[in-house]
């Protein structure tokens, strides 16, 4: 028991989402909206990794995802919580 080093316990959360994301940056972080299909919010710090092949807009501290189907990736590690935006489909295939 002594000595013994604990596991950092990772939790991962993936949500596919049609129809598009906010991302709006606040004293807080980053907050995320979605509907899937009822209105989501999250809150992440750092600022959410968006893959190469996803569509965005950009005004002032506001971020739109264009692209209208997503993989939304959450991981809590740490007391970080991250998110990721990836395409829900393989675009490589």
């Amino acid at each position: 028991m002594f000595g013994k080093k604990k596991e950092p316990e990772v939790e991962q959360t993936s949500y596919e989402i049609f129809g598009g994301i906010t991302i709006t940056k606040n004293s807080a972080g980053y907050e995320i909206r979605w509907k899937n299909p009822i209105p989501s919010t999250i809150t992440v710090s750092p600022k959410p990794q968006i893959d190469a092949n996803i569509k965005t807009s950009q005004e002032g501290d506001m971020i739109r995802i264009l692209s209208t189907e997503c993989k939304l990736i959450i991981t809590k590690r740490q007391g970080v919580t991250e998110a990721k935006i990836s395409p829900l489909w393989n675009v490589n295939s």
